[in-house]
This record gives structure tokens, sequence and C-alpha cells, in this order.
């Protein structure tokens, strides 16, 4: 938080997030952020936000292009916001930004959008599952009372949990992720925060909320 001396209040410092949302959510994620753009400080030659948009009208590159967008998108963010409609759950490139925000050290929160009115029939749609719920990171112990425990990424499939294939390599235990016991996994979902756009009134707070999940990360 920064201080400001006139007010005597703490104020959240504006961070560059990364946005990451299924496209049929269009719609309701520009609510998102139109707000983020109005309330930025930022001057007009910078952008204080990127998003999957960055990376859509590439999808017949390839996985790995699609890879090395995302990389490039959340390059020089402090956080990864999640805005969950009906499908993200289930999407692969919103797993994998997810991904990068433990890979990388970088804040992860998650924000349901599905509480604001749907641009067809004016109508707030039920909740989505909550994507970070399907990822996590998992402990390996190694033999021996000595040994270095490995930590990685899990997805959750049908089979239960299973290794995250689009990232294998190991990763490093987030602060703010619960140490799961040899052999388990901390689903993701525990341990970063998810709001409510609307009940909790994002318009006004999701800097403060990606502020929060930057900081928690060390950012």
């Amino acid at each position: 938080m920064q201080y400001n001396a006139l007010s005597g209040l703490k104020i959240p410092v504006k961070r560059k997030a990364f946005f990451s949302f299924h496209y049929d959510d269009i719609m309701r994620v520009n609510n998102v952020r139109n707000a983020w753009k109005i309330d930025h400080p930022d001057s007009p030659l910078m952008r204080s936000f990127y998003d999957s948009s960055l990376w859509e009208s590439k999808k017949l590159e390839g996985p790995e292009a699609v890879k090395r967008l995302i990389r490039e998108g959340v390059e020089h963010t402090s956080a990864i916001c999640v805005l969950i409609g009906s499908q993200t759950w289930s999407r692969r490139w919103v797993r994998y930004e997810i991904a990068r925000a433990i890979v990388d050290g970088r804040g992860l929160l998650a924000v349901h959008i599905n509480s604001l009115a749907h641009h067809i029939t004016r109508r707030p749609d039920a909740p989505g599952f909550n994507p970070l719920s399907y990822m996590a990171v998992g402990k390996a112990q190694g033999v021996g009372l000595f040994s270095i425990p490995q930590y990685h990424l899990y997805e959750r499939t049908a089979n239960g949990w299973d290794r995250y294939a689009d990232y294998t390599s190991a990763v490093t235990l987030p602060s703010w992720v619960a140490d799961p016991a040899p052999g388990y996994v901390t689903p993701l979902g525990r341990s970063a925060i998810t709001y409510d756009y609307v009940a909790q009134n994002g318009h006004q707070n999701v800097g403060i909320w990606v502020d929060a999940a930057a900081k928690a990360a060390g950012r």
C-alpha cells in the first residue's frame, strides 16, 4: 500500500494485471476491463492490463505458439486475474495462464463475472465452476530423511489429479499456497482468493484485489 499524506489513508498500488478468461464471455469481461482502464492512472501510452484476447486470433499456429504468446503476455504483469464464466474452468489455455502464475511467481486471484447481466438476456447466470479448483500444486518427497521435496503442477481430470501436461518441470511452492503433504496436492482455489464482481463491488475494488494478490506473491 502507498500512503496518501492528504487523506491519511493507505491506497493500493496500481498494478499491471493479466486477465484470463473464456472468449465467449467477452461482453462481461469488457465490463471489468473498462472499469480497470477508467480507474488506472497510467499514462495513455501505457497498458494497465494484458489478457487472453492477445492470442485468441492465433490459435491456429499451434500449442507452442499459444504458450509463447501467453508467456509474453504475462511477462510484465504482477498478477493473473481469472474472470470466471460458465465454462472457464474447462478451457485449456486458461489453465495454462493459471499455471504461469505459479511458474513465474505472480499473484493469482479469481473473480466470478456471471453475476453481471448478460448482454442478450439482461439477466445474470449461475456462477461457473472455479478454474482454480481444477489446478493444484503437488508434493513428491524423495527417499531418505533429508531428501528435498519437489513440487509439480497438477490438473483435475475425470481420473482425479493428474500431472499437468502443458508444464512438466518442477515449480517452487509459492508462499501463499499451503504446503501439501507428500503424495498430496493443494488445489489453488484453497489458497488464492475468489471474489464476486457484483456482490463485492468489483467496479470499485478490482484494483485492490489485484494489488493484494500481487503482494501475497511478493510482488
